[in-house]
């Protein structure tokens, strides 16, 4: 895993973390070597972070770091209605120490070969004026050189590792691998999470959930409560039999939550990185407030992205450690957990009950948090991370939902919704939709023959799942005939003895 991360090319292009993902530039970060192998592995071992020790007297870097508390102006007061926050001016504003950003500039540089100034100030995520003096400093601490001017007109000059800068970032790589723009502190998070979980959910939610809803054929009765559900943005319980619809619905609705929110790179708590943003999860997007309407980039705080309101799927694979961070000791630096990455969005638990972990344990995990607004994180360390918490958990199970959890704890879900198998109308509906999806044929009257079959059949529980099935195995039949797929009775009736009329029997 590192030495891929460690062959990453010099151009800028190369080191992009969210390739694809239709951000602006200033969103960029450089590549991190790897992602963490397991998307919460955890280990006992536990490696110090970054190394706190002050530099000794009269160093450049404590110098600046000096001069920058005291040259910054009284500043106007940040605009509230910004969905990014106000981009720190100084280092005490930053709040990291001086060996924290000497590293990690040193490690952005090492992995990008020769970046610019303007490159650096994307990957770092910090205000020009900052950057630059990070490289001033570096620069009469002997740690970087200046290559060549890249741009004679602009001053942008391209930066390499001198000797003794080599020596000092594999000292910082044995610390963390981290190599991404500047975390954000944890006092940094809790205050703009405050801020942002205060803001009322989009406008827009009912409209989502309706669209939903729409592309699905539903009793209205059941449609109606699953509405009232979705748009609530409170923990909800799907059960009833499987086949369905429960996962298909959760999953649309997750597709395109609707609405926008923001989320760090990474925090730093206690000496140790804990990266959040997540490019497989998170989509960022422009929006008029970030600066990206040219009016003044620098005002924005890079080290925090502006996405789409996040939405993570887990099923039956999870257990006991996705619940909490996970610490790579190859990267020496902590992946968040599920739920915090979907902070401000919705957390689908498909299948639940098979989780590897106890349901008790699991909702307990979850619900007492969002009861109080807020949740809490170990490292391996011992110390708490504590911050504000919102997220919607919805719950998908075809399970007895008396035997999930005590009273209690289904108490806390405040909304329970039974969706049960169609009706001859609806599943009628369904087939008429799937044909025309895939293009067979449907002869007069084949649409009452297949319901007449199914629903008079007494061993048979009439599934939405079945439509698939039905038009399925009646393509490949065709294919087989090499005929061009058509419903009709003739064809139903093969396919109803070939898998449907064994369905529920004992196979005598």
């Amino acid at each position: 895993m590192d030495s891929d991360f460690e062959t990453q090319p010099s151009e800028d292009s190369a080191v992009d973390p969210v390739e694809g993902a239709g951000e602006a530039p200033e969103t960029t970060q450089p590549q991190e070597e790897a992602p963490v192998p397991s998307f919460f592995s955890r280990t006992p071992e536990n490696d110090p972070a970054e190394e706190e020790a002050e530099a000794e007297p009269g160093d450049s870097m404590s110098a600046f770091i000096s001069r920058t508390m005291t040259a910054v102006a009284e500043h106007e007061p940040d605009d509230e209605g910004h969905l990014l926050p106000r981009a720190p001016r100084s280092f005490t504003e930053v709040g990291l120490s001086k060996a924290f950003l000497t590293d990690l500039t040193l490690k952005i540089i090492h992995y990008s070969g020769t970046p610019s100034m303007a490159q650096l100030v994307r990957r770092l995520g910090l205000n020009p004026d900052i950057v630059s003096q990070l490289l001033t400093a570096l620069s009469e601490d002997r740690l970087v050189e200046v290559m060549s001017q890249s741009d004679l007109y602009t001053g942008n000059y391209r930066y390499r590792l001198s000797e003794r800068g080599q020596t000092r970032v594999q000292e910082a790589l044995e610390r963390t691998r981290y190599a991404g723009p500047a975390p954000v502190t944890a006092e940094q998070y809790t205050e703009t999470m405050k801020r942002v979980l205060e803001r009322p959910l989009d406008e827009g939610a009912r409209a989502h959930v309706k669209a939903v809803l729409n592309d699905l054929v539903l009793s209205p009765d059941v449609s109606d409560a699953i509405a009232r559900a979705l748009f609530s943005g409170k923990p909800a319980l799907f059960y009833g039999p499987s086949g369905n619809g429960k996962t298909v619905l959760l999953e649309k609705f997750a597709e395109d939550m609707g609405g926008l929110t923001i989320v760090p790179y990474a925090i730093y708590a206690y000496g140790q990185v804990i990266r959040v943003f997540d490019q497989s999860i998170h989509k960022p997007v422009e929006t008029p407030d970030d600066g990206s309407n040219g009016k003044d980039e620098t005002k924005r705080d890079r080290r925090w992205v502006a996405i789409k309101r996040p939405a993570i799927v887990v099923g039956a694979e999870m257990d006991r450690d996705a619940l909490e961070l996970g610490y790579d000791p190859a990267s020496k630096f902590y992946q968040a957990p599920a739920h915090m990455k979907a902070q401000n969005g919705t957390l689908v638990i498909d299948d639940f009950g098979r989780q590897r972990i106890d349901t008790h344990q699991l909702l307990t995990r979850w619900l007492i948090p969002l009861e109080r607004a807020w949740d809490s994180v170990t490292l391996n360390t011992g110390e708490k991370l504590t911050y504000p918490f919102r997220v919607q958990p919805l719950f998908a199970t075809n399970a007895n939902v008396n035997e999930l959890a005590d009273e209690a704890l289904l108490r806390r879900i405040l909304y329970k919704v039974r969706v049960s198998g169609p009706d001859r109308s609806a599943f009628g509906e369904i087939l008429r939709r799937e044909c025309l999806a895939r293009r067979v044929r449907v002869t007069e009257g084949a649409l009452e023959h297949v319901l007449e079959s199914l629903f008079s059949h007494p061993e048979i529980e009439v599934r939405g799942s079945h439509v698939g099935d039905i038009v399925e195995i009646l393509i490949q039949s065709a294919a087989y005939d090499g005929k061009e797929p058509v419903l009709d009775n003739e064809s139903f009736d093969r396919v109803f003895s070939l898998f449907l009329a064994t369905a529920g029997t004992d196979g005598r």
